[in-house]
């Protein structure tokens, strides 16, 4: 018999926050543990001027949905200036990375599927130190040099934004 997920609520503010290069924050809402492996959403903070390297997923897509600011995406070649209701797909296997080039920080929702490769690979370079503070920046980058190609994601080259 297969497993069901159960209802959830969850309320504004709750989720630990893992740290992305720059400061950007993501707290986890729904996880691939809520919903049978299916999906999960995140609440992605993008902080101004910063944007992960340009990089493909092997293992999973990723669909941005903008609620707050303004956060420019290049997905396969193309640059998109996204704005709030906006969604931006970027599917697997294809080459992405986006930025915040506003002054003030973008709030994005962030839906991976399948999400169990992705959340593994965020909680290994955004997990808190061991006395419970965030990662330095250059602490995320090096785990994202030395941890993206087990995780099924290659780092192409610098964010081109």
């Amino acid at each position: 018999m297969p497993a069901t997920s159960v209802p959830r609520f969850i309320p504004p503010g709750e989720g630990a926050a893992l740290h992305g290069p720059g400061g950007d924050i993501s707290v986890p809402k729904l996880a691939a543990a809520d919903t049978c492996g299916l999906l999960s959403l995140t609440e992605y903070t993008a902080m101004p001027g910063v944007g992960p390297p340009l990089h493909r997923h092997e293992r999973e897509d990723e669909t941005f949905y903008i609620i707050e600011g303004e956060v420019t995406f290049v997905v396969a070649g193309k640059e998109i200036v996204a704005r709030p209701g906006a969604v931006v797909y970027g599917p697997r296997g294809v080459p992405h990375t986006f930025k915040n080039r506003s002054r003030e920080p973008a709030k994005m929702l962030l839906l991976v599927t399948p999400p169990a490769n992705f959340e593994a690979f965020y909680a290994c370079i955004g997990a808190p130190g061991p006395d419970g503070s965030p990662p330095s920046n250059a602490a995320v980058i090096e785990r994202i040099t030395q941890e993206s190609a087990r995780f099924g994601i290659d780092i192409l080259g610098p964010n081109p934004l």
